[in-house]
């Protein structure tokens, strides 16, 4: 059976819509924390700049990220390829070969991946089902399974 798959990974709305939320939730603790509505918690004028400032830096890293479109290319004899693509519609940059590192992560609705690349710089990718086309995901955790049980 041959592991040859081949993926274009695109900003997962799952992940970044998490993102926001986590955002939200850091605002709303400021404000319970200024109001003095968390009463058994002691000092909460020193706690709510320390969440509001979370809340915008979360905020401001969602908004500053420029969507990258990433291709992983896996051969049949397990050898990684990634492309990055600044931006949609950009020219894509010459394909990388790439090693899978140990800390990668596959479950059934994640994938966590640490990817070396030839030219030294470490890669982590979170892949969440709609970060791919449908059907990819699981042609790809296959694919990942096997090339992280050849290099052991």
């Amino acid at each position: 059976m041959s592991i040859a798959v081949s993926a274009v990974i695109i900003p997962s709305r799952l992940l970044r819509f998490a993102l926001a939320c986590f955002a939200a939730a850091n605002l709303g603790a400021a404000l319970a924390l200024a109001a003095d509505l968390a009463r058994p918690v002691r000092l909460p004028l020193t706690l709510a700049p320390a969440c509001l400032v979370a809340a915008a830096a979360l905020l401001l890293a969602s908004v500053r990220r420029t969507p990258t479109a990433r291709r992983i290319d896996i051969s049949g004899l397990g050898q990684l390829r990634l492309t990055v693509q600044q931006g949609i519609g950009a020219d894509a940059a010459p394909a990388t070969v790439a090693r899978l590192l140990a800390g990668s992560t596959v479950w059934p609705g994640l994938m966590l991946l640490r990817l070396r690349c030839d030219n030294g710089a470490v890669v982590a990718l979170a892949l969440l089902p709609d970060s791919v086309n449908p059907g990819q995901f699981r042609r790809l955790s296959v694919a990942i399974r096997d090339v992280a049980s050849r290099t052991k």
